[in-house]
């Protein structure tokens, strides 16, 4: 009875619909249309589209999003600058550093991702990191080949002082004897060798001795410091900066959020080798915070506050929106971030190492974090605190250069271009236990400075254009078009409908309120008047 009573009141307005004027049918449609329109394309489009990027964002097996984030598509930008050192006889003599930078030296770096599985009941995946890198010298700085000779603090003599130094200070002795046994008898820890060599191909360290010192001490390095060394015959080590780490997976087993049971989760790391926590910090620092870096949530506004867990660097930053940007065509949001401030940030307090002994704004230590005593910074120290400039001459900081920022496209969270920043630094410890050491500055001075970059090509925006943006904007036109239609249906509708006391109200309102006077019955009254009595 319910169905049939619907069913005769609709077919009764439809009669008396049909009765209507054709004026009065055009408007009850255009009204009709109008709020149909409200519904679907303010209401019902919006959220199809929000569902369906819901669904191309997770981490689900299906999504072309899935394929890009276990394999990148395409190659970074990895560029590096090294700190060349020209005054080292005076440096040896306690003088200020002079730097002369060096650089770009370009990489392309291809990321993918490696031993994946899926989790169903946690919705989360795992998986291990690989990343190749390839020499360009034609995309590197004008004449630059490779070959070029740099000067620099050694990066392994520094750092083994350093450690032993703040550790186990009694055995700076032993460890200066092992170091002249291995490196035979070097007048200065500074290391000279080709920039090529020192990032990928290696620098030879002799561990082919017998005598102690020099044996347990090759021992500890390849104990400690495994994944900065290629192990040859006859003992010989291979120590560089890069070229461990090339083409070969990251033993670390990283635990992510696939993001199905909640997009706004996708990427977030929450265990890294198994482990929920960190053991290296204290307090909220120990959590993993964040995504992993290389996938973020979508329908980011300018108000929120993005989380990236960095593990090479074992902490979570948190970028802040600084501005409206475009690229190629497209609106994004720019996100900055720096290193902070760990002394007089109350959330950043847990990152000081050792706990209480912060360093000065710009600067992290990360003993914890890799096991040497090394500190990043900006490059250049910029937005550092002043006097780090002031330790070494030849820096020129800048924010065109050396500030580290992300354009994000919004509605997909998708970011469209990135330049991360880093420096690493080390002591020059002054030490009289050391003979290399006795007369050094004691002050913190930069190695060398890298960038990663990221920049979506025409291929991958156009595809982001076409899937998203173009229906997206049809969608709007279409509307605010028929939105138009509609209004306009109902106004002439409703005009047409009341022509008649429009009409009438136009003449009332245009009429005279009170009757003409005709000129010549003025005149007649002047003559009537009475002349003046002289």
């Amino acid at each position: 009875m319910f169905v049939y009573a619907k069913f005769k009141s609709i077919f009764c307005f439809g009669i008396k619909m049909l009765m209507l004027p054709k004026h009065l049918k055009i408007g009850l449609i255009s009204f009709l249309v109008f709020v149909g329109n409200l519904i679907v394309c303010w209401v019902i489009v919006p959220a199809i589209i929000k569902s369906q990027i819901k669904k191309q964002m997770a981490l689900s097996k299906k999504t072309d999003v899935r394929q890009m984030w276990e394999v990148i598509p395409f190659a970074l930008d990895f560029k590096i600058y090294f700190f060349n050192y020209t005054n080292v006889d005076d440096i040896q003599k306690g003088a200020k550093p002079i730097v002369k930078e060096v650089g770009p030296y370009y990489f392309e770096e291809w990321k993918e991702k490696v031993d994946i599985e899926d989790h169903e009941d946690t919705d989360t995946i795992t998986y291990k990191r690989k990343d190749t890198f390839y020499f360009k010298p034609e995309l590197s700085g004008p004449g630059l080949t490779g070959d070029e000779i740099i000067v620099m603090p050694h990066p392994l003599l520094f750092a083994m002082i350093n450690k032993i130094h703040s550790t186990k200070p009694a055995m700076l002795s032993m460890i200066s004897k092992a170091i002249n046994g291995i490196f035979e008898n070097p007048s200065t820890f500074f290391i000279t060798a080709k920039a090529i060599d020192l990032l990928f191909h290696g620098v030879r360290i002799n561990c082919d001795r017998t005598e102690f010192a020099p044996k347990a001490v090759c021992t500890a390095l390849k104990k400690e410091a495994a994944n900065s060394f290629v192990i040859q015959p006859n003992n010989q080590l291979m120590f560089s900066l890069f070229g461990p780490r090339n083409g070969s997976v990251n033993p670390q087993v990283i635990t992510v959020l696939r993001g199905i049971k909640n997009i706004m989760d996708v990427g977030k790391v929450i265990a890294v080798d198994g482990k929920e926590e960190q053991d290296r910090w204290s307090g909220h620092c120990k959590q993993y915070e964040g995504t992993d870096g290389t996938i973020f949530p979508p329908f980011l506004t300018k108000h929120d506050r993005l989380e990236s867990f960095s593990l090479d660097l074992c902490r979570t930053f948190k970028p802040w929106y600084q501005r409206k940007s475009y690229y190629r065509g497209i609106a994004t949001h720019r996100y900055i971030v720096n290193i902070g401030n760990l002394a007089n940030d109350t959330e950043l307090h847990c990152y000081c190492s050792p706990p209480g002994s912060c360093p000065l704004r710009g600067l992290m230590y990360l003993e914890e974090c890799i096991g040497a005593p090394f500190a990043v910074s900006p490059p250049h120290f910029y937005d550092a605190d002043p006097s780090l400039q002031n330790l070494v001459d030849g820096l020129h900081p800048n924010m065109e250069d050396h500030e580290i920022y992300i354009d994000f496209e919004p509605v997909s969270g998708t970011p469209m271009v990135a330049k991360q920043r880093v420096q690493l630094n080390i002591n020059l410890l002054k030490t009289d236990k050391v003979e290399q050491c006795a007369n050094l500055t004691n002050t913190l001075v930069p190695l060398f400075w890298l960038e990663e970059g990221l920049a979506l090509n025409k291929t991958f925006v156009n595809m982001l254009k076409f899937q998203l943006f173009y229906p997206k904007r049809a969608v709007g036109l279409l509307r605010w078009f028929i939105m138009f239609c509609c209004v306009y249906g109902m106004l002439g509708s409703m005009a047409y409908h009341f022509k008649d006391t429009i009409m009438r109200f136009a003449d009332v309102k245009w009429s005279p309120s009170s009757p003409k006077v005709n000129p010549r019955q003025g005149m007649d009254a002047q003559e009537d008047r009475p002349s003046k009595i002289e």
